[in-house]
C-alpha cells in the first residue's frame, strides 16, 4: 500500500512538473524572460544617463533652463534645445540603442534558456512551499498585523503632514520621485496571507494615483506634464529594477538553499 502510494504521489509530482513546464516553464519563455530582464536593466541605465550627461536637473521640479539636458545611453538620444529637425529625438540613436540594448540581452536570454531545468526546479519549489504554507495555515481574511497597523498609522501621518504643509512644493514632487517605488512595495507587503497577484492588484491603482498626484502637483506649480513624466520615468525606472532584481536574487538563494538543505536530509534519510 505504501509502495504504491508513494508511486502515485510521484506520478502526480511528475505530472505537476509537466503541466508547469508546458505552461510557465518552457526555454522559449525564459528566452524572452531573460530578454526582458537585460532590456530593464538598459532602460534603467537610460534614464541614469540624465544624472551623468546633465549639467542640472531643475527642470524636473520647474526650473526652466533651455540647454544643458542630455539623456541616452550608450547613445545620446535626446538634448534639451535640440529641435532634430521637428522631431522630439534623435530616432535613429533611439534604434541603436534598442539594438544595443538587444545585443546586450540576447546572452541573458540564452544563458536563462539554458538554465531553464534549474531555474524551473526553483520556481516549482517555491510554489511547492505556498501551497504546504497554504494547507497549514488556517483560512482567514486579509488582516494587518499590529506592526502594520503601526507602520500604516505612521505613513498616514507623513502623507497627512506632506499633503497640509507641502502640497504644492517642489519637496512633494521629490518625495515622489525618491521615494514612490520604495512607498509601494512597503504598502503593498504590509497586508498578511496574500499572493503575489493580491499585491501586484494594490500596487497597480496606487502607483497610478501617485503618478495622478505629481501630475496635479506640477501643474500647481506651473511645470509642463511631460516634465512631470520624465521625472518619473527618471527615477522610478532604475529603483524599480534594482528592488526587482534585488527581490528576485534573494528569492532565488533562499530557494537553492533550501533545496540543498532537503537533498542533505535526503541523503541521511537513505
Amino acid at each position: 500500500m505504501t509502495v504504491t502510494s508513494d508511486a502515485s504521489e510521484e506520478e502526480e509530482r511528475e505530472r505537476e512538473r509537466a503541466d508547469f513546464i508546458a505552461t510557465f516553464g518552457s526555454k522559449p519563455r525564459w528566452l524572452i524572460r531573460g530578454l526582458a530582464f537585460g532590456m530593464l536593466a538598459m532602460a534603467s541605465l537610460n534614464a541614469l544617463s540624465y544624472f551623468w550627461r546633465s549639467d542640472h536637473w531643475g527642470s524636473l521640479l520647474g526650473e526652466v533652463r533651455m540647454r544643458g539636458e542630455s539623456i541616452g545611453f550608450p547613445f545620446e538620444i535626446w538634448e534639451s534645445g535640440n529641435t532634430y529637425g521637428g522631431l522630439f529625438a534623435d530616432y535613429p540613436m533611439i534604434g541603436a540603442n534598442i539594438l544595443v540594448a538587444f545585443v546586450v540581452s540576447l546572452p541573458i536570454g540564452i544563458l536563462a534558456a539554458w538554465m531553464s531545468p534549474w531555474l524551473n526546479d526553483l520556481m516549482l519549489a517555491a510554489f511547492a512551499d505556498v501551497d504546504v504554507r497554504d494547507e497549514n495555515e488556517p483560512s482567514k481574511p486579509m488582516q494587518f498585523s499590529i506592526q502594520s497597523l503601526m507602520i500604516v498609522t505612521t505613513v498616514a501621518a507623513v502623507l497627512a503632514m506632506l499633503a497640509t504643509r507641502f502640497a504644492v512644493r517642489r519637496e512633494t514632487l521629490v518625495c515622489i520621485y525618491a521615494l514612490g517605488p520604495l512607498g509601494l512595495v512597503l504598502l503593498a507587503m504590509l497586508p498578511r496571507r496574500l499572493s503575489w497577484q493580491q499585491r501586484v492588484i494594490i500596487l497597480m491603482p496606487c502607483a497610478i494615483s501617485l503618478i495622478v498626484v505629481a501630475m496635479v502637483v506640477g501643474q500647481k506649480l506651473g511645470i509642463d506634464f511631460d516634465k512631470v513624466l520624465m521625472g518619473i520615468f527618471l527615477c522610478w525606472t532604475p529603483q524599480s529594477a534594482l528592488a526587482a532584481i534585488g527581490l528576485l536574487f534573494v528569492i532565488f538563494v533562499r530557494l537553492a538553499k533550501h533545496q540543498s538543505a532537503d537533498a542533505v536530509v535526503e541523503k541521511a534519510v537513505r
